[in-house]
């Protein structure tokens, strides 16, 4: 077995998926001539549509959550809000250091204590006593069910497992609502795309147009400041979801997701794969 895939997925997937990874690894020995070097993965496997499973295959290493002593790292890979917090096995010890192990929480609610101490400011308001927009969104990650609500509103109309933010006006000068994706590895911001969005979808994954951009938006405050936030939540590797107020100017990171997705497919091929490669020799050098 070269991986330990769900045994929830059918038989053939789980077979054709386990015949290309042992393809994939022949013909890495073959390139490195010896047995590739190894990122191993726990307690989840990778999807190929990870950018941790296409900046391994950018550098001709493998990725398995099975035991390795060719392993150069270890990742916690947990695609959950509230993460296990067992200690990783003793047979996947053989990686020399382990990133994202002591991520927990990636919850809005915790995003917004920690952001609190790196930025010196939040999002969160008081629904009952804010007068104006409100945003209303889940305290799970990933749901990307925001949505825009009038302030003040009764107690009683308090719901729960939600948080309430102020809203923040990402729009640039055309109109166009914005965000910054962040690459972060080990204190490094190798990338950044800049995600333009429809007003009504504003909330959601979907994008008018991507953009890769080849100068940094952000001062070196900011960039330290989300340095604090990583240390703060947690995390090695992951990828920020970063807005800008037009308004006020100042930086909000409103999701932390260490189990990202990419490069966005709306960037043209060669732009994902350029950006898979600056990914790439980003994580290479913070070994």
């Amino acid at each position: 077995m070269w991986a330990n895939y769900p045994s929830s997925l059918p038989f053939v997937e789980r077979a054709w998926k386990q015949f290309r990874h042992g393809w994939c690894w022949i013909v890495q020995c073959i390139r490195h001539g010896k047995r590739p070097p190894a990122i191993l993965v726990w307690p989840d496997m990778p999807s190929r549509k990870t950018a941790l499973s296409k900046i391994t295959r950018e550098l001709g290493w493998e990725l398995t959550n099975k035991t390795r002593l060719s392993a150069v790292i270890g990742i916690k890979f947990e695609d959950a809000t509230r993460k296990d917090k067992a200690s990783i096995p003793h047979a996947m010890n053989h990686a020399i250091s382990w990133w994202n192990v002591h991520c927990s929480d990636i919850s809005k609610v915790n995003l917004e204590i920690e952001h609190q101490v790196a930025f010196g400011y939040g999002m969160s308001c008081d629904p009952t006593e804010h007068q104006g927009p409100i945003v209303m969104k889940s305290n799970e990650n990933a749901k990307h069910d925001g949505a825009l609500i009038q302030g003040p509103i009764a107690s009683d109309d308090l719901q729960k497992n939600v948080v309430y933010q102020r809203e923040i006006d990402n729009r640039d000068e055309s109109g166009c609502h914005f965000d910054y994706r962040v690459v972060y590895i080990r204190g490094a911001i190798p990338v950044v795309y800049k995600k333009f969005k429809a007003r009504s979808t504003r909330f959601t994954n979907e994008t008018i147009r991507v953009e890769l951009l080849r100068d940094s938006p952000f001062t070196p405050a900011e960039v330290q400041c989300m340095q604090n936030l990583a240390f703060g939540m947690r995390v090695d590797y992951a990828e920020f979801d970063a807005l800008r107020d037009r308004n006020s100017n100042k930086l909000y990171v409103v999701d932390v997701n260490p189990t990202p997705w990419g490069p966005p497919e709306q960037l043209d091929p060669y732009l994902r794969k350029e950006a898979v490669q600056q990914m790439s020799a980003c994580l290479r050098a913070s070994l």
